[in-house]
């Protein structure tokens, strides 16, 4: 990996010095000026809609790597606990998280820096998180590049916590007892949280030149600001974040409602005049109902019959 040529190209403030000529330290520190160009990138895009200098970066870092190589992480943890960043890197490949989770873990699967620390990755390929999550909990950026493929926050359920034990911390000088619960996080996804109180918000950085970034099921969060650059944006209503964010479509419009819900003067007017005189219609159309009235039935009687024998009889007898 050629990181010396990286100064000719990187914005100004982008170098990370090396802590010594190590070459760990020569090549951890290309790393950070690395992922610090590209995050520079992502900030500049509103106004520049080039990808140009983190494309160049990668380029120049990667161009003599050889071979193709995936990272996959399944179900198995990528994490710190006592501070410290977290930096992947596939140049030729893509990473794969958890497309399941077995059993109920107090701490799922994912890449998470639980005391203060950044999360960078870079990939050439799909960024797939799964069920599982990438996390930063008490600050710290996160950076996600991946040069061909697409970002998918994955498919977590909200209501998924992690809950490792409760540490007890005592100040010296106070003798005050605080309850920790810096490792509880909820959900999956993309996040930059604030896991306890004073935390430094964080910036999230999700760059995808050629693919898509899905906020999924699971979402995208952030203390900070946001910027993602991609060539399209899915499932923005499950992106939040406490600062500023760009490149983050508005939610669609709400269907539009038959009837206009604030109708000038003269529309009401003449929609009221409409009315009724399609209810007058209708009136007009409809068969007239009458009520029937009794009816009245007169009888005569003419007679019992046998009339005559009993006259005859009775003058008999006489």
């Amino acid at each position: 990996m050629d990181f010396e040529n990286l100064e000719a190209i990187a914005p100004s403030g982008s170098i990370v010095e090396p802590l010594s000529d190590d070459p760990e330290h020569i090549a951890i520190a290309g790393l950070q000026t690395l992922y610090s160009i590209i995050a520079a990138t992502g900030e500049a895009y509103p106004e520049t809609s080039s990808y140009e200098p983190a494309l160049e970066a990668v380029e120049t870092v990667f161009a003599a790597l050889d071979g193709t190589g995936d990272i996959f992480t399944r179900s198995r943890d990528i994490r710190t606990v006592s501070g410290g960043s977290i930096a992947l890197a596939a140049p030729r490949g893509g990473l794969t998280m958890a497309s399941d989770i077995f059993g109920n873990p107090l701490t799922p699967p994912g890449i998470v820096t639980e005391f203060g620390g950044g999360v960078s990755i870079l990939t050439d390929g799909d960024v797939d998180i799964g069920r599982a999550r990438i996390f930063t909990l008490r600050g710290g950026d996160m950076t996600i590049w991946s040069t061909t493929g697409d970002i998918a926050a994955g498919t977590s359920p909200k209501t998924v916590v992690t809950a490792p034990p409760t540490r007890v911390v005592i100040d010296s000088p106070s003798a005050d007892v605080k309850t920790d619960l810096g490792g509880l996080a909820t959900g999956g996804g993309i996040g930059v949280l604030a896991a306890v109180e004073d935390v430094e918000p964080g910036n999230v950085y999700l760059l995808a030149p050629e693919g898509t970034v899905d906020a999924g099921d699971a979402g995208i969060q952030s203390t900070g600001n946001l910027n993602i650059a991609a060539v399209s944006v899915i499932n923005a209503d499950n992106i939040s974040t406490g600062g500023t964010s760009a490149g983050v479509p508005s939610s669609a419009p709400a269907a539009a409602a038959p009837v206009s819900v604030a109708p000038s003067a003269s529309s009401s007017t003449a929609a009221s005049s409409s009315a009724a005189q399609s209810m007058a219609n209708q009136a007009q159309e409809r068969p007239e109902t009458t009520e029937e009235k009794p009816s009245l039935i007169t009888v005569e009687v003419l007679g019992y019959g046998g009339g005559d024998s009993a006259e005859e009889e009775e003058q008999d007898a006489g």
